[in-house]
């Protein structure tokens, strides 16, 4: 099924630079809750602290741009964006440390590049530094430094993302059964082969990225104090 924030992504862009299928999830079953939060994190994963004022910038920046397109957010639409943003940094942050586990990184040419190439931080066409600290200041509501940290591992997440993709193998003969049971019109079959076997690549490799989820939310504590600090302890 497809999530809320992925319905939604065209309206997201101001807040996410996540390359590839941004809002990945399964339901995670290894949620730890406590009220007892001294960590001013909205959760911990193996150990790191998500930040509670990094969830709040992001969730004011998905609801902005949410009513700045002309739609109603009713507490319904904000409490599903207040859940799917939370499991969407705690995935990112599980992949991310899969990905060191593996040996993956981004160096710092390609945290540069990545940064620089970001329409937001350019002036006519151009990356501007002046422009890229004021985004960072009073957008993203940190320093240069703590935007390029959490930058790094959003892009080292992707790495994994991305890696899974170009595993996930699909043989012809398989692309065209799959479609043929989908209901495909065989007539239609040589003009909507690519679409469609790029398609069933994208679903396989959703399911490897769901098991690898699966798989490590029972290997890796996982605590969220989300209601606890909406209720102001």
């Amino acid at each position: 099924m497809m999530s809320f924030l992925r319905r939604h992504k065209e309206t997201f862009i101001l807040a996410v630079f996540i390359i590839f299928m941004v809002g990945i999830f399964v339901g995670l079953g290894g949620y730890y809750f406590t009220g007892a939060d001294t960590t001013e994190a909205v959760a911990v994963v193996g150990g790191t602290k998500l930040p509670y004022l990094r969830y709040r910038t992001r969730l004011g920046q998905y609801l902005d741009a949410m009513r700045a397109q002309g739609q109603e957010v009713s507490p319904e639409d904000e409490g599903r964006v207040k859940q799917e943003l939370l499991r969407e940094m705690i995935v990112d942050e599980l992949l991310a440390q899969q990905a060191e586990r593996m040996g993956l990184y981004v160096s710092d040419a390609e945290l540069a590049n990545a940064i620089q190439q970001t329409a937001p931080f350019q002036r006519d066409g151009h990356f501007d530094q002046d422009i890229y600290f004021q985004a960072v200041r009073y957008t993203f509501k940190t320093t240069p430094e703590q935007f390029e940290r959490m930058h790094r591992r959003s892009m080292l997440s992707s790495k994994l993302k991305a890696l899974m993709f170009r595993m996930a193998k699909v043989l012809p003969g398989e692309v065209r059964d799959e479609y043929l049971r989908s209901g495909g019109a065989l007539k239609d079959w040589d003009k909507r082969s690519p679409e469609f076997e790029q398609q069933l690549r994208q679903h396989r490799a959703l399911d490897t990225v769901n098991f690898f989820l699966r798989q490590l939310s029972t290997q890796v504590e996982i605590r969220s104090f989300l209601d606890a600090r909406e209720q102001g302890r």
